[in-house]
């Protein structure tokens, strides 16, 4: 983690530590790859735990990393979601052990791409190593941070900081900003879970003025932060670290956002936690939900049926809740078809999202008011 020292307008509201990538310190043991290794040889050993780092030049490590991919691919091939994970973990696990060194700030293979970040992250460090693929993403979520993105609607770029949740699809954004211009009568609003604020920006976009933005991600709340500088807002936007209704004071507000992961899969890292979620989290946000939304307040939940389209699972969290439960009564209930295709050689995804639908849920609270 790395310390941060950025306050808001209402003083500080998050953690002062953001998560970065994990350096280490290799021990002699640890093999060397060069450009006249054998790469059979190189994987039987990253397959029985050896350790293994790159020299020579940046060729060398993506030409053997883009070679592990497509041994990956053949041997685990995605046919549908559940073996597209397993891909996924497979190319993980044989990944885990191979690292880049990095000297001065740069990483010390020839022509390789920098990074400002490993001189933000680490300035006391002069030689480590990070794992490959951490520096991959890092490389990968420093450009979307330059050059930001353009939302549907939004008059500016948002510019997710590193270890932020943003969408890679807007169908679930367009149907929020057509839900806004016509229900936009609001002063106080909750975007809980916002990552890096894109529902925020709408909120700000239909003139409400009072937001509370909620991530348990600190890098969330920072990139946030970052970008709310950026377009100068005059409005009231708190940004706080708070897991569902932890710690906030929601008893006077009129609308309540939510976008919740929406596939049923163990989440392990903060990134994770925006796509997947454990069981029993549905049924903990509703009950939270019902204890601290006043009846007045609107609720809005984002979702969409994925995972019942990819045969995940049988059941809806919503649907469940208000079939079972008597908390919530459905006020509104819109659904909109993809328009985004998936990349060519997904047969199996473009499959399940010709049926996928993004839905918005529009409930009220069935309780009576906090006396």
């Amino acid at each position: 983690m790395k310390q941060l020292f950025e306050k808001s307008s209402q003083g500080t509201l998050f953690s002062s530590e953001i998560i970065i990538p994990e350096t280490y310190q290799l021990q002699s043991k640890t093999s060397i790859i060069s450009a006249s290794d054998n790469n059979r040889r190189v994987l039987s050993g990253l397959k029985k735990g050896q350790k293994n780092y790159f020299e020579g030049t940046w060729g060398t490590a993506m030409a053997f990393y883009s070679w592990l991919k497509k041994q990956v691919q053949q041997r685990y091939p995605a046919t549908d979601y559940a073996s597209s994970r397993i891909q996924r973990e497979k190319l993980n696990e044989w990944t885990k052990h191979l690292f880049l060194p990095v000297k001065n700030h740069e990483p010390d293979l020839a022509k390789a791409p920098g990074n400002p970040w490993l001189k933000e992250f680490y300035p006391d460090k002069d030689h480590f190593y990070l794992r490959f693929t951490d520096y991959l993403g890092m490389n990968g979520a420093r450009q979307w941070y330059e050059r930001g993105i353009r939302f549907p609607g939004l008059k500016h770029k948002v510019h997710p900081y590193y270890g932020t949740y943003f969408p890679t699809r807007t169908e679930h954004l367009e149907i929020f900003d057509e839900w806004l211009t016509k229900n936009h009568s609001f002063s106080s609003a909750v975007d809980m879970g916002a990552g890096c604020g894109a529902l925020t920006f709408y909120l700000l976009k239909h003139g409400i003025k009072d937001i509370t933005a909620t991530d348990i991600n600190p890098n969330a709340l920072f990139s946030l932060q970052q970008d709310l500088k950026k377009i100068k807002s005059t409005s009231s936007v708190k940004p706080v670290q708070a897991s569902l209704f932890d710690g906030l004071d929601t008893k006077n507000i009129d609308l309540l956002v939510f976008n919740p992961p929406w596939l049923p899969m163990e989440s392990h890292t903060n990134i994770d936690k925006a796509t997947y979620y454990n069981p029993g989290f549905f049924e903990a946000f509703f009950e939270s939900a019902h204890k601290n939304i006043p009846t007045q307040a609107t609720m809005v939940l984002i979702f969409s049926d994925f995972a019942i389209a990819a045969g995940l699972t049988p059941e809806h969290p919503i649907e469940t809740e208000l079939q079972q439960n008597q908390r919530f009564e459905l006020v509104e209930r819109t659904s909109k078809s993809l328009q985004q295709k998936p990349s060519s050689g997904k047969n199996w995804l473009a499959t399940i999202r010709s049926k996928e639908k993004i839905e918005l849920w529009v409930l009220k609270s069935l309780k009576k008011p906090h006396a």
